[in-house]
């Protein structure tokens, strides 16, 4: 089949690329993270919150557009179900990219496009909430296709390197784009930083081309593609887990970039000198917590990562608004690394490994839109939540609405390890005994180095 067309029910299988084609699917997959990150720094983040604020969004506005991209992972299942129909995932995942990434040609002429002032900020939430949604279909391919390729042994230390090595291009990216936002003037700035993330971002889908393909998926109908996830005992534990864990996240990231800049008047450069702190971190704390994935199991590692990321990094943000010293700043930085290093790739491996390997796209696809949706209505409930608690706390003391946001997020953050305890995973360690070991380091050394 050379064209994207519904394959027939007789077609033959593919057979499995070979070990050769397999490792150097991996190497420029590195290399593709890499350029991509830089597309992902430059159109989310700091730089989104800056364009939004430049156009003067509200505290709603500001929690929909850090939220759509959450909403758009309902594309999900269907991306899966297109690849069971067409079999070719790569061919399919090249054109979702071209889409969701081109599309942001729009904000970078967003000033010469006759919009009204008034509507810009709305124009760039539907423009995000289009992009997000071929965007998420293209990760859910790719991470079917990965899944796939990447062999079981291999799998946490490969995609900790991976996530390590494009966390500080993305930082080397980060420090660019936060020289040219404070440099020049708005809203010139933002629309080099977002042509620049545009070329940079083919870049990143040509190397797509690159990529092995596995043997398609089985082809499914979209009844079973939404449901046989949620039928499965083991997975809907880990979705139960996931649903709580994005809302638990969502109540506080939309908000903050911009206490950063609005609270703490951190300029962009300090941002990206933020991002370098936590960049530089997860490249090593990535790799060590792949490895210990690799020997413990991703349970205890998702338990330990997701109660460092509820105590450890709001109170970091806390502590800087209070005292207004921005050391702590930098000290979040690297908690974020040491939690998020801990928790992303394992809590994407453990999706893997907990998925029917012959329905993995499906299951990976109902992660994604289960994650999608918590997030979504974490971050709606964000913007409301946080002008309550202003009124709470309005003037005459330290504590602010955004604290009390912060500390919310945080303590429910801190809970979620609970439902990751009912998961099954084979040879999986319970998070006491890899914190029992930790204790017994200086000693005798962590067993996953020997």
């Amino acid at each position: 089949m050379t064209t994207l067309e519904p394959r027939s029910a007789e077609h033959p299988s593919t057979p499995f690329p070979s070990s050769e084609q397999v490792h150097r699917t991996m190497r420029f997959s590195t290399l593709e993270g890499s350029v991509t990150q830089i597309f992902i720094n430059w159109t989310t983040g700091s730089v989104l919150t800056g364009l939004m604020l430049h156009y003067g969004a509200t505290a709603f506005e500001l929690a929909m557009v850090a939220s759509v991209p959450l909403l758009a992972q309902s594309a999900s299942p269907f991306a899966a179900y297109l690849a069971g129909l067409f079999g070719r995932r790569k061919r399919l995942m090249i054109l979702f990219a071209l889409i969701g990434r081109l599309s942001w040609i729009l904000a970078a002429f967003l000033p010469w496009l006759g919009v009204p002032d008034a509507v810009k900020p709305f124009f760039l939430v539907m423009l995000v909430a289009f992009s997000s949604v071929f965007q998420a279909a293209t990760g859910t391919l790719w991470a079917g296709l990965m899944g796939d390729l990447v062999p079981g042994e291999e799998r946490g230390k490969y995609f900790g390197f991976r996530a390590g090595l494009s966390g500080v291009v993305g930082m080397l990216g980060n420090l660019g784009a936060g020289v040219l936002l404070d440099r020049l003037e708005a809203p010139l700035n933002f629309q080099v930083v977002l042509f620049i993330s545009v070329g940079l971002a083919l870049i990143g889908i040509a190397l797509y081309s690159t990529h092995a393909e596995p043997p398609p998926p089985p082809r499914q109908n979209m009844k079973k593609t939404l449901l046989e996830p949620w039928q499965d005992g083991n997975f809907r534990k880990l979705l139960r887990f996931a649903l709580f864990w994005q809302a638990s996240v969502f109540l506080a990231a939309p908000f903050v970039f911009t206490y950063f800049i609005t609270v703490l008047k951190l300029s962009f450069t300090q941002i990206a000198i933020w991002s370098v702190i936590g960049a530089t971190c997860a490249l090593f704390t990535n790799a060590l917590w792949g490895q210990v994935a690799d020997k413990v199991g991703n349970k205890a590692v998702v338990q330990i990562g997701t109660f460092l990321a509820g105590s450890l990094m709001p109170a970091s943000w806390i502590l800087a608004g209070i005292t207004g010293n921005i050391n702590f700043v930098w000290l979040s930085a690297v908690f974020d690394a040491l939690a998020w290093g801990a928790v992303n790739p394992a809590l994407f491996n453990l999706a893997v490994v907990s998925a029917k390997p012959e329905s993995r796209l499906s299951f990976i696809a109902a992660f994604s839109l289960a994650t999608g949706i918590a997030g979504f209505l974490g971050g709606l409930a964000s913007g409301p939540l946080l002008e309550l608690f202003r009124g709470w706390f309005n003037g005459g003391t330290a504590w602010s609405g955004y604290h009390m946001l912060f500390a919310v997020s945080g303590g429910l953050r801190m809970l979620a390890w609970i439902l990751v305890r009912p998961i099954q995973e084979t040879h999986a360690w319970r998070a006491r005994d890899v914190l029992r070991e930790v204790r017994r380091w200086r000693n005798s050394g962590f067993p996953w180095h020997t």
